[in-house]
């Protein structure tokens, strides 16, 4: 009895540093890549908004030289699901007034639009950066992907909030997702 204790403490010890590894490996931004980096730093502070993440937001955009957006990040969370559609609009416009790095590349091409446009939130920085990107690169494949995008808007916007339909709705965005991760392949 007293081996299977000390076995059950050690796997707990384990399993516990384990975790602790794991979660500290959540900021191991990859060094060659500061777009990248970006978007997880972005996505872990919309996802779990704290000052922890915004803290680590912060001091990498100090380390690459980024203004942060003007005004504070809306941290809260909010007690409805009305009220959480505003909150969520606004850090996503907060989150979209830091650029992703793709989009202050020289000279932009139909690529980096396109995974610029991946690294966006807010539905009005998306429209901005197809609007850009039919400016400089009209095709037909370029419209279909904003087509798609706008379909995608319309049927999130009359959504119902039940499983089945919220499912359907990730369903759809994942194809939307890889025909823009795609779009060179066509």
């Amino acid at each position: 009895m007293v081996w299977f204790l000390t076995f059950l403490a050690i796997a707990l010890v384990v399993a516990a540093a384990g975790a602790k590894r794991r979660a500290s490996r959540r900021y191991d931004l990859p060094p060659d890549s500061p777009a990248l980096a970006l978007a997880i730093l972005k996505e872990n502070l919309l996802e779990n908004p704290s000052e922890y993440h915004l803290q680590k937001l912060k001091e990498f955009a100090a380390s690459q030289n980024l203004e942060l957006p003007q005004g504070e990040y809306p941290l809260g969370r909010a007690s409805s699901i009305e009220q959480d559609i505003d909150v969520f609009v606004q850090q996503a416009e907060w989150l979209d007034s830091l650029a992703p790095l793709e989009f202050r590349e020289e000279p932009k091409t139909e690529k980096i639009y396109v995974e610029g446009i991946l690294r966006l939130y807010s539905d009005s920085a998306i429209f901005k950066a197809f609007e850009e990107m039919r400016e400089k690169f009209p095709s037909e494949q370029q419209q279909e992907l904003e087509l798609g995008y706008r379909s995608l808007c319309e049927l999130r916007d009359s959504c119902k909030a039940d499983y089945d339909s919220l499912e359907k709705l990730r369903i759809e965005k994942e194809k939307w997702e890889n025909s823009a991760r795609n779009y060179f392949l066509n």
